[in-house]
Formats: C-alpha cells, sequence, structure tokens
C-alpha cells in the first residue's frame, strides 16, 4: 500500500511563508507604488497611479510606506468610484493619488478582496469566463465576448507573471517544520480503511505490528510553486510537483482553473474558441511527465491520501475527482487548520471533498472521520 500526500497552499502558510493570494496582491500593489515613483512604468499595466502634491488637506491618513498605502488600498478604496483617494502625508509632505483599474480582472480582484477580506485568483478568473461565455452566446455580441476574452487573458498572463516573480522571492529562506517529516514517514492505520479488500494483499511482513501498514512508496503530490516539500528527507520521497516550480526551469508553472466537470466549461468547449482553454490545468499537464507519474503511482497499488493544506476547491477539481474516486484509493485523511482551541476547518474541507465526488457511497466509504484525523502539522 502506498500514500499520497497532497500539499496545498495551507502547508507553505503553515511554514511562515506569506503566500496568501492577498500577501502578493499586497506585494504588487506595493511595487506598482514604488514604479509610480521612479515613473518607471513597471508593474502598471493593470492600474494607473498618478498623484501631485498638495499643500492643504482635510482628515489625511499618515502613512510611513508604500505598503502601508498599499494595505489600505487592499481594505478601503473602491476602484469603481471616482478613482481619487483622501490625502496622505508622508515624510512631512501631503500627497494625493488618482488611482484607475485597467483591467476587469483586477477590478474584481480588488472588489471581493476589499468586500470578504480574501480571494481566490482562478476563481474569479473562471467566473469572468463564464461572463464571456453568456456574452458570447448572445446574438450580436460574439465579436465584443472575443475581445473582453483577449483581454481577460492577457491581464491573467500578467498576473501570472508577477505571482512567479513574488514567489521566487519569498520561497528563498523558508523552512519546513520537522513534525512533517515524522508525519509523512509514519505507518498508515489500517482502521481508516473501511473498504477491506485493500488489505487482502498486504502480507504480514508489511505491517509495523497488527495495526500500522509500512508504506511502501510515499509521494508528495505538491500543488503548489514553492518547492518546499524537497526539504523533507526522513526518508526517500517521490515528489510530483503537478503545477509546475518556481524552482526548476523545466517545470514552468501552470497557473489557471481545472473544472473540466463544471457545465459552463463543457459550453466552452462548444464555443470553438480556444481562447476560453488558454488558461485551463489539464493543457499544461502535457507540457511534462509530472501527469503521467501520477497515474501511474495511483494505477499500480491501493494508497491512502493525506491531504496538507489543500483546500480542496473547484479549482482542481478534474484532477481531485480522478484521485479521490479511483478504484485504489483506500482513504482519504484530512489534516485540518486548528483556528483556536475549540474551532477549525475539519467540517469545511470534508464538504469541499465531498464536491470532487460523483458517488457519494465512495466518499462516505473514503473521507476518514474526524476521530483519526488530526491537525495539520502534528505527528498523528
Amino acid at each position: 500500500m502506498n500514500k499520497l500526500i497532497i500539499v496545498g497552499n495551507g502547508f507553505d502558510i503553515h511554514n511562515k511563508l506569506p503566500t496568501k493570494y492577498t500577501d502578493f496582491l499586497i506585494w504588487y500593489l506595493t511595487n506598482c507604488f514604488e514604479s509610480s515613483s521612479k515613473d518607471d512604468g513597471k508593474y502598471r499595466e493593470l492600474i494607473g497611479i498618478s498623484y501631485s502634491k498638495i499643500y492643504q488637506g482635510n482628515n489625511c491618513i499618515e502613512i510611513t510606506d508604500y505598503k502601508q498605502l498599499a494595505l489600505w488600498l487592499m481594505t478601503e478604496f473602491n476602484f469603481e468610484s471616482s478613482g481619487y483617494s483622501p490625502d496622505f502625508i508622508s515624510n512631512g509632505g501631503m500627497f494625493k493619488f488618482h488611482l484607475t483599474s485597467k483591467s476587469e480582472l483586477f477590478l474584481r480582484l480588488m472588489s471581493h478582496q476589499r468586500e470578504r477580506n480574501w480571494v481566490d485568483i482562478e476563481m474569479t478568473y473562471y467566473k469572468l469566463l463564464k461572463d464571456c461565455l453568456s456574452l458570447f452566446n448572445t446574438i450580436g455580441e460574439e465579436e465584443k465576448a472575443e475581445k473582453r476574452l483577449k483581454k481577460i487573458n492577457a491581464d491573467f498572463e500578467l498576473l501570472k507573471s508577477f505571482l512567479y516573480e513574488y514567489l521566487k522571492i519569498v520561497s528563498e529562506e523558508a523552512k519546513v517544520e520537522y513534525n512533517f517529516d515524522y508525519c509523512a514517514d509514519e505507518s498508515i492505520d489500517s482502521k481508516i480503511i473501511i473498504d477491506k479488500h485493500h488489505l487482502k494483499n498486504i502480507q504480514e511482513e508489511d505491517y509495523r505490528d497488527s495495526r500500522y501498514i509500512k508504506a511502501k512508496d510515499v509521494t508528495i503530490l505538491n500543488f503548489n510553486y514553492t518547492g518546499l516539500p524537497y526539504q523533507l528527507n526522513r526518508r526517500k520521497y517521490n515528489h510530483i510537483d503537478i503545477h509546475g516550480s518556481v524552482k526548476r526551469q523545466n517545470n514552468p508553472i501552470i497557473f489557471g482553473f481545472g473544472d473540466e466537470i463544471d457545465s459552463d466549461y463543457l459550453e466552452m468547449e462548444k464555443t470553438n474558441n480556444n481562447d476560453f482553454l488558454t488558461y485551463i490545468k489539464s493543457f499544461g499537464y502535457f507540457n511534462n511527465t509530472n501527469y503521467k507519474q501520477l497515474i501511474d503511482l495511483i494505477d499500480s497499488d491501493s494508497y491512502v491520501v493525506y491531504i496538507w493544506g489543500h483546500s480542496c476547491g473547484l479549482s482542481d477539481r478534474t484532477l481531485l475527482n480522478m484521485i479521490f474516486e479511483h478504484d485504489n484509493c483506500a482513504a482519504i485523511k484530512p489534516y485540518y487548520w486548528q483556528r483556536d482551541a475549540n474551532t477549525d476547518n475539519y467540517l469545511e474541507i470534508t464538504q469541499n471533498i465531498s464536491r470532487h465526488f460523483r458517488n457519494k457511497q465512495k466518499m462516505r466509504n473514503r473521507v476518514v472521520n474526524k476521530e483519526f484525523c488530526s491537525a495539520l502539522g502534528s505527528q498523528n
């Protein structure tokens, strides 16, 4: 029996990497303001910034650096308004900024962040594709839809390039908490496996004792880009960076959406317009052997899935459906986020996992109940 560890962004965050999309947008806006002060045009393809020095202002906001200005912008500013900011004081000077969005995608991201205090770039992008699909199917609006779609794709490519730059910077000094190494290497608890046919071919010598099974192979399926799991070395782990890596030039990052089960995606295919498919993740899998390595693994033997910090959201639905519903999948053990002493996100993770199952009986037989699960970063 094998072990497949699915690693998501919660793993990087737990190990103190600032890899939330919100962190990235703050970095991007900070660079936009710094670029504006140098008047070099860099980073400002998605946002227009101009500012003027003033000598009298009302209710001025004091700022110390561009990051503080970016933080204010993320939570307070409405790009859909006139674009004029309140007055700011910095280093004894008084300024007024004029901000405009050059991108429908970026505007949607900022509005979502301001209203809900979080953002999912890939999901926001896909919702805009759906808007374009609706326009495309409206009589007389096809040309307008095609133009809009090309602009959204161009802006998404820009965000992807900026994200790559940001992740290269923040991933340089990250360290993995040692407990993850012990967790990856631990034996598989046979009590979490409901479908007992997975246990029939396991030999006596494969058990550590009467209950725990020694995993033949441990594969880390990394959905992140930072390469952090390579620091785990308690045993020889197999690594599949399914969405690429900022550490390896021959494995470019795959950034986009991956729900080909969605009915709207099927309608996008029917339009015969490939611009709808530009950033669908499956097409990125054809660029290397990562996907084949995963197929070979799950076809080879029964396996137990561990989930480290992956929300199991819809942006990876096609791939997760294949893993979770495969006949060799024996159990799915999510490691939940412990928010405080009394609350965690175990229920939310299991609800998300359920969306990747067409066969709900398989889902009930495979998702490990909370009694046998534990918090992310623990050894159990």
